[in-house]
């Protein structure tokens, strides 16, 4: 058998200053994009950021930290909807929580050239998973970045659709669930999960909306486990703490930075936990601050979506049939 494999597709490349692009300059933005591509297996789309920064502290950590939410739809449905807790991303030199999703969800779906501490290029790969009808589809997203201290020039932001006959999964990114934390004592937290996307859970991304690492202690989940783990032992399981997150920063030009901690962030294994409820957890945080949950859910590639209830019956209305059996005329 002949696989036809990969294939990379540039679907759009928008340059020029501010929203024209969405690269991130000195006012925060919201840049709204829609393109036609063409149908198939689409494994994941690719968006690769280029331009030049004012001075090198406007982004001292990797440049995804300064995306504040990106939203991927697909013959309008979302499949990808993500919201950072925090943007700082020129006092922040640790990993980016946006960067560190991505590389939390496989390795290298966030990397970015680090030789230059002005100019960037950085590459975000969201992953899919749907097949695309035959023929014209339509792909839009929405990108917001935060301000940076000076205005970018020379920036521009592509499109690459990646195409895969081999792809085994699809993956749907729902919304976050928002959470206001006491800072005292335990609470539950009920996450959401859309009745109507399929698939099971492989995690769940928690941010903070400070860089404050302390203010969530400890988590549980209750189907899985019967104490409360302490964040240092979740990123054990994650293998956070082998080092496991790697972002660029503008204190190294030679190689990618590794770290244990995103600061306020952190990504719990679920291993493909069954959907019989939403997800609910349990945390122990030391501040009264505003917590977000992303569940990530993976299905077989291109799974439907699950069936809402509905009737099976057809109830067919017919305005001149109701007034001629009303009538009585029918019967005569």
């Amino acid at each position: 058998m002949i696989y036809l494999g990969i294939r990379y597709t540039l679907v759009n490349s928008e340059t020029g200053t501010g929203a024209q692009s969405g690269f991130p300059t000195n006012a925060a933005q919201t840049t709204n994009e829609g393109m036609n591509i063409p149908g198939g297996s689409l494994e994941s789309v690719i968006f690769r950021l280029t331009g030049t920064l004012n001075a090198a502290g406007d982004v001292d950590q990797d440049l995804p930290g300064a995306i504040s939410a990106l939203r991927v739809i697909l013959n309008g449905e979302t499949f990808f909807d993500y919201r950072s807790g925090y943007n700082d991303p020129g006092a922040d030199t640790t990993a980016s929580q946006f960067g560190y999703f991505l590389n939390s969800l496989g390795e290298n779906l966030s990397s970015e050239v680090v030789a230059s501490t002005t100019a960037k290029e950085a590459y975000l790969r969201i992953p899919c998973g749907i097949v695309a009808p035959a023929g014209i589809s339509r792909l839009e997203y929405t990108m917001s970045t935060a301000a940076l201290a000076g205005a970018s020039t020379g920036t521009g932001v592509e499109v690459w659709c990646v195409y895969n006959d081999n792809m085994q999964t699809r993956t749907t990114v729902p919304p976050a669930t928002s959470f206001n934390a006491s800072g005292t004592g335990q609470q539950e937290v009920v996450v959401r999960v859309p009745s109507n996307v399929p698939g099971l859970i492989a995690g769940v991304l928690i941010q903070g909306d400070r860089d404050n690492d302390a203010d969530l202690s400890e988590i549980r989940v209750i189907s899985q486990s019967d104490y409360s783990l302490e964040k240092s032992y979740w990123r054990f399981l994650n293998s956070d703490l082998y080092n496991g997150i790697q972002y660029g920063s503008s204190g190294s030009q030679l190689q990618q930075n590794f770290a244990q901690i995103s600061p306020s962030t952190i990504f719990l294994p679920l291993f493909g936990l069954a959907r019989g409820d939403d997800i609910r957890l349990q945390i122990s945080t030391t501040a009264a601050r505003t917590f977000l949950f992303n569940p990530v859910l993976v299905a077989p590639a291109n799974a439907r979506e699950v069936q809402m209830p509905g009737q099976t019956q057809a109830i067919k209305t017919n305005t001149l049939s109701a007034v001629l059996d009303r009538s009585g005329a029918a019967n005569q």
